[in-house]
């Protein structure tokens, strides 16, 4: 992938049918993996897809369904979209945009985005188009609403697909304007929606298993009167039994009207029902190189079709009026049982989506619409009417910031008590408690009154509310939740199941071999008189004989057993997972490291603490007018902090807010709202121009002072006032303003305003880190000056540990789990929060680059630390030692040195732990992390509990052992099944297995391991 530029690079999900095995899928990857182009392909049994990442300059997606095709299989559905459009974040955190008179350096802005995500196309189904005239009303009615770039009305299909700005108009809008003038319209849901995507997987399934239910009736038609026809009334009934002589009853020498009437009851069987066995064979052979499933009931089925064949053949060639032995029954049976037990593995497989399907189910189809008369927003004048909730809007789409004139009222929904939440939002208006239980896994209710955050697809229990959507759509919580338990079937396969890949892909050559030896030996028995008469049936020869015994070997070998013991019990798992409130993004290797961890990294703030700290304490320093430059510094401060999402930011932030000291427009917590200021919305002396903010360190800004005054600088510091009279008040000044932890300030040249009070204030630094708290220093600098900067206030913030921490900490201790603090803050502070929680290991004042390498550190410092722990410092000499010590102390010295690398999981949720998160093995993060962090996390822990890690460890042993198990089972079988159906011990037991019962031996070693996945379900929480 390194070859390819990652702007030019476009992931698509293909739905597929048709695939029975691992080699099925070894088939499309192999065939798939030759095109130029391809970047990255992962083929999902159980789901029936494949996820690809391509080039589209060099390969389109028509070539490659094309290649798909020509392997065999089916494409029944295809979406696309660019790979660096995300949907994997749960986090409501707004990342920094473009806003005028700032320039942010965090993240740049990126217009191509923003005009990506304004147009959006819409379908529409429309009934009620007679004629020409009937599309041009529709066609006018559309382009007239503000914001449709254009409208295309097909009276055809009866469909309308719709170019707009979704900025400036909804889809309930474009509904709407068609009702009015006449025709009803309802919105086609798109394939990517996650709803009807649930909708989609189930029909897929239901689907398939329609088909195969009906292929195996068809069959089950033609096996019955095969059936009777060869077992009783040719073989059962006794020979002078006259419905048994009409059926051997010779029509031409060699030809009896029984054999005749199962050979037209077996042709259409074999060639039209078995014809899918063929064709998938054949393309899997001709373009992948790879022998599958099918390959081994196409070559069993053929050889009991043709041998029947010759058998009739040569009599009737000879005009023998002998006929030998013939077996189209083998032939009509075997496929028929194959056909069943792929239906059953179908319905049981059809289990594992359950988890993913009632997600789906979990918002509703339909919602309230409060609608304000005269846009009067009053609690007396409004509307209620029932909409689709596919219908719902919202003013912020992914969280852009936009112009106001072009910005949508936010809908306001209904919510009565005992129903869900249909989107992501906030109250309105009333009070509430609700079930939050589908989507953290917590059981206890939520009390939630205006303001508060809601969450989509949890349930109102107590009282009506009216809520504001804020997330509508895909970007919901619990859509975003489907799409990462999703992604999790699609991550990179499992060390475990990258082994098994590597056993089915030579399994089937490896059976045809065995059951040609098989042959070769039974021939070999029988030729050289071996076999005994009495184990022959009547008419029978040692060639037929023989020839029983490869078919079995053929049929009864089972690589689907293979292909579906990890992803079964991978979707299972991961289902399990998400309700209790974790999202394994990474799979089936996630779920392995997790089982193989040895070392857990904590970030501390946000992650082993709260994360919503709060000052405890502050010390100003004004050389001049307290009172007067108070107001001032704190408007400084307060806007300077507003522009971060930080933990410690947002403290000080709402410091400045509480002390009254700043306008109140920037005490809310919407983001909008608080860069109003910025915006210059209201009056405000103080503008912020520019502002940097360095993950680990602090925020580095420029601000406007319009109001300064002269004495804001001790005397001594001699500011140049430009621009007006020093002696006036009203000059316009620009300052560099610094605020973050000490390493930042001393980086920057500032300083206290004084030597007394750099001493005191040092000593007030020193028992705030004694006490636990984190310091915010705050410097500024006249931006005019080349001066060192004035360290003017310091905050001390306070973290509690989260209730549960020291718990959990224990508890992965007591696992045998390596337990670590990395942080940036000072080593007191991060020593004292690590005491209460029990964490010895501390790695403090760590820059997020240093973090990642304290993580590369852990990983090369190996599985076990004895040795690290060692203090050296009380060896004062060196003892002697003898030559055998010496030897067993090299010996020792050598096995340290060939330990293995330490699998370390890293903990975070904040920007400057992107780095660490992506050099460990196992990055997780929390859902109230930053966009970036939980992009970086292979899996994601909804609640806010750290406990869940101990669940996440247990259901991962679970989740492997169960896999292994399957896959033993699966051996096993194949170890087992093959040599009874090769005939090996025919000899002492004389009993040989039916090619049709192996095949249905075959089908229910796959549905065995799909129910041993299923058992998962039974898994509690710790």
């Amino acid at each position: 992938m390194n070859n390819y530029a990652q702007k030019n690079i476009v992931k698509a999900k293909i739905e597929l049918s048709g695939l029975s095995c691992s080699s099925c899928v070894r088939s499309i990857e192999q065939n798939l993996e030759k095109l130029p182009g391809v970047v990255k392909i992962y083929v999902n049994l159980l789901l029936s897809n494949a996820t690809l990442e391509f080039d589209p300059t060099q390969i389109t997606l028509d070539r490659i369904t094309r290649a798909i095709r020509d392997a065999g299989y089916k494409v029944e559905n295809v979406n696309s979209g660019n790979n660096n459009n995300s949907s994997s974040s749960l986090s409501a955190s707004l990342p920094p945009q473009k806003i005028p008179n700032i320039n942010i350096t965090t993240m740049p802005p990126s217009t191509s985005t923003h005009s990506t995500l304004t147009m959006a196309n819409a379908r529409l189904e429309i009934t009620g188009m007679t004629c020409a005239s009937c599309v041009s009303s529709i066609q006018t009615a559309i382009e007239s609403l503000d914001g449709v770039e254009n409208a295309q009305v097909n009276l055809l299909t009866n469909e309308a697909t719709v170019k707009y700005n979704q900025h400036k108009i909804g889809t309930r809008d474009l509904v709407e304007a068609i009702t009015e003038v006449g025709f009803e319209a309802k919105i086609i849901p798109s394939t990517t929606k996650n709803n009807n995507l649930g909708n989609t997987i189930r029909e897929r399934a239901e689907r398939e298993q329609r088909r195969l239910k009906g292929r195996f009736l068809a069959s089950l038609w033609f096996a019955i009167p095969t059936f009777i026809i060869s077992m009783i009334f040719m073989t059962a009934l006794p020979i002078s039994n006259n419905v048994r002589m009409a059926f051997m009853k010779q029509l031409i020498p060699g030809l009896e009207v029984g054999t005749l009437i199962l050979f037209l009851l077996a042709t259409p069987v074999q060639f039209y029902l078995g014809g899918p066995f063929y064709v998938k064979a054949w393309k899997s052979l001709y373009y992948a190189r790879v022998a599958n499933m099918d390959t081994l009931v196409t070559i069993g089925t053929t050889i009991a079709y043709v041998g029947s064949i010759v058998n009739v053949a040569v009599p009737i060639a000879y005009k023998d009026d002998r006929p030998r032995q013939q077996f189209f029954e083998t032939s009509v049976l075997l496929i028929t049982f194959i056909l069943l037990g792929r239906w059953m593995e179908a319905k049981v497989k059809g289990k594992t989506f359950e988890t993913i399907t009632k997600l789906m189910e979990l918002q509703p189809d339909k919602t309230t619409l409060v609608k304000f008369i005269q846009n009067g927003q009053t609690d007396d004048s409004f509307t209620e009417h029932e909409i689709d909730s596919d219908l719902i809007q919202s003013k912020l789409f992914d969280h852009i910031l936009l112009d106001f004139n072009l910005a949508l009222l936010d809908d306001i929904l209904k919510v009565n008590a005992g129903g869900r939440i249909p989107c992501d939002g906030e109250i309105y208006r009333g009070t509430t408690t609700l079930d939050e239980s589908t989507i953290t896994g917590e059981s206890i209710p939520v009390s939630k009154g205006v303001g508060d955050i809601v969450i989509s697809a949890t349930v109102n229990q107590t009282s009506t509310i009216w809520i504001k959507a804020t997330r509508v759509g895909t970007d919901t919580t619990i859509s975003r939740i489907i799409n990462l338990v999703q992604e999790a079937q699609s991550s990179k396969k499992a060390p475990i199941e990258e082994f098994a890949d590597k056993i089915s892909h030579i399994f089937v050559p490896v059976v045809i071999g065995i059951a040609l030896l098989v042959f070769i030996v039974w021939v070999g028995c029988g030729g050289t008189g071996r076999i005994p008469s009495d184990w022959l049936d009547k008419d029978q020869n040692y060639v037929m004989f023989s020839l029983f015994f490869a078919i079995s070997v053929m049929v009864i070998a089972c690589p689907c057993a293979m292909g579906l013991a990890s992803p079964t019990a991978i979707m299972v798992g991961t289902g399990i997972a998400a309700k209790l409130g974790i999202l394994i993004k990474g799979g089936g290797e996630a779920i392995e490291l997790t089982n193989k961890m040895d070392v857990i990294a904590f970030d501390k703030t946000g992650t082993l603490t709260f994360g919503k700290p709060k000052v405890i304490d502050a010390n100003f320093f004004y050389p001049n007018d307290p009172l007067e430059n108070a107001r001032l510094l704190m408007r400084i401060i307060g806007l300077v902090e507003s522009s971060s999402d930080h933990p410690l930011a947002k403290a000080v932030f709402q410091y400045t807010v509480d002390q009254n000291t700043i306008d109140r427009n920037l005490s809310t917590s919407s983001y909008l709202e608080t860069v109003a200021p910025v915006l210059d919305l209201p009056s405000n002396n103080v503008t912020l121009t520019a502002v940097t903010e360095v993950p680990g360190k602090g925020l580095e800004a420029r601000v406007k002072v319009n109001l300064a005054p002269r004495n804001f600088f001790p005397a001594s510091y001699n500011p140049a006032i430009s621009d007006s009279d020093s002696n006036h008040d009203t000059t316009s000044l620009y300052y560099n303003v610094f605020i973050g932890n000490e390493r930042w300030l001393r980086d920057h040249n500032c300083m206290y305003p004084s030597p007394e009070i750099d001493q005191e204030a040092k000593n007030t630094l020193r028992n705030w880190k004694l006490s636990g708290s984190s310091i915010v220093l705050v410097g500024l600098r006249k931006s005019s000056e080349k001066k060192d900067g004035l360290i003017l206030a310091q905050f001390a913030v306070a973290d509690t540990p989260r209730p549960d921490a020291a718990k959990t900490v224990a508890v992965l201790k007591a696992r045998g789990i390596d337990i670590w603090m990395i942080t940036g803050d000072n080593p007191i502070t991060a020593k004292a929060i690590a005491a209460q929680i029990g964490i010895e290991n501390v790695l403090a004042e760590v820059s997020p680059e240093m973090k990642a390498e304290k993580v590369k550190w852990l990983q090369r410092r190996g599985a076990s630390s004895d040795n690290d722990s060692i203090d050296k410092s009380n060896v004062k000499t060196k003892p002697k030692i003898s030559r055998l010590q010496s030897w067993r102390l090299f010996k020792h010295s050598k096995s340290q040195q060939r330990r293995r690398r330490a699998v370390v999981a890293m903990i975070g949720d904040g920007i400057n732990d992107s780095p660490a998160l992506a050099q460990s093995d196992l990055p997780i993060s929390i859902a109230s992390a930053t966009d970036v962090a939980i992009e970086s996390s292979s899996i994601i822990l909804t609640r806010s509990a750290l406990s869940s890690l101990v669940t996440l460890i247990t259901l991962s042993n679970s989740i492997i052992r169960r896999i292994r198990l399957n896959f033993l089972w699966a051996y096993l079988y194949n170890i087992l099944a093959i040599p009874i159906a090769a005939g090996v011990f025919f000899p002492a037991f004389h009993f040989a297995l039916r090619p049709e019962i192996a095949g249905l031996a075959m089908a229910a070693s796959s549905i065995s391991v799909v129910l041993s996945s299923l058992w998962l379900k039974n898994f509690k929480e710790p």
